[in-house]
């Protein structure tokens, strides 16, 4: 069976490949927008919401109420840019928790697209994948929350008093660049684990890794700075260092993988 599995992923034409493809990131989206909807929206207060007081306050407005005091500079003050602003920024924070809560789901769709046919003593590769692209995302996301949103706001509140202007911000820019930066950072972060099943299925070598790198740290830091809105290049140094380390155990693991199948 699995001899077949094999012939029939070398017969698969490019368009069977695309209907496979549009066929997983529907699954990807339905997730992310389900898991984000129902656990964003989700009431705080069940009995409150349902009484006769009709008391709505969703996950979605402690979520937001906890960056607010995280990441918004001393002295900063936010406002709604128009009537429209509120419900954009809920829906916006939807999608950070629906890709957060689908990671497992995302990276299992994708794994599944590039590694299709698996034989029985591969499938071992899935649960680790899946928990490398989990693990590296969820850093990503938590570094950009940690460490670099709070001297990206700190900075630019350095620019903005530095011109005479009062620290007021749309409260949709605050949250698409909290937003644009975890998601980003965080699937950045989580890529070299495709490198590594490329690798597996032999289509990358090591020393293909290896000799690119350069390529890849030039790549990462232009992608890094439309990323940061960190007009200084502090936030990229911080951002680029983790990822050189995880890129240089990437070659490792990749001659590992390499030794591996030579010997099977």
């Amino acid at each position: 069976m699995s001899g077949k599995s094999r012939n029939h992923e070398k017969k698969m034409t490019f368009l069977e490949h695309t209907v496979e493809l549009l066929s997983r990131l529907r699954v990807i989206v339905i997730s992310v927008a389900l898991l984000g909807f129902l656990v964003a929206f989700w009431p705080m207060d069940i009995a409150k919401t349902f009484s006769a007081s009709l008391e709505y306050t969703p996950l979605v407005a402690l979520i937001m109420n906890k960056m607010k005091r995280d990441l918004l500079p001393k002295g900063a003050m936010l406002i709604a840019g128009s009537i429209m602003d509120t419900a954009y920024i809920y829906l916006t924070m939807s999608l950070l928790v629906g890709v957060i809560l689908s990671s497992p789901i995302i990276a299992y769709e994708l794994y599944k697209f590039f590694n299709p046919a698996l034989l029985p003593s591969e499938r071992k590769w899935a649960s680790r994948f899946v928990a490398s692209f989990i693990g590296l995302m969820i850093f990503g996301a938590a570094l950009s929350y940690k460490v670099i949103l709070p001297i990206t706001f700190r900075i630019l509140m350095w620019f903005v008093r530095s011109a005479g202007a009062e620290p007021i911000f749309h409260v949709s820019d605050f949250v698409n660049i909290i937003v644009t930066l975890m998601i980003g950072v965080g699937l950045i972060y989580s890529s070299p684990t495709f490198v590594i099943l490329l690798v597996e299925r032999g289509v990358l070598t090591s020393s293909q890794i290896s000799k690119n790198r350069r390529i890849v740290y030039l790549v990462f830091i232009i992608v890094a700075a439309v990323l940061t809105p960190d007009p200084t290049i502090l936030s990229d140094i911080i951002l680029f260092a983790p990822f050189a380390i995880i890129y240089e155990a990437v070659i490792y693991i990749s001659k590992r993988v390499e030794k591996r199948r030579a010997i099977q």
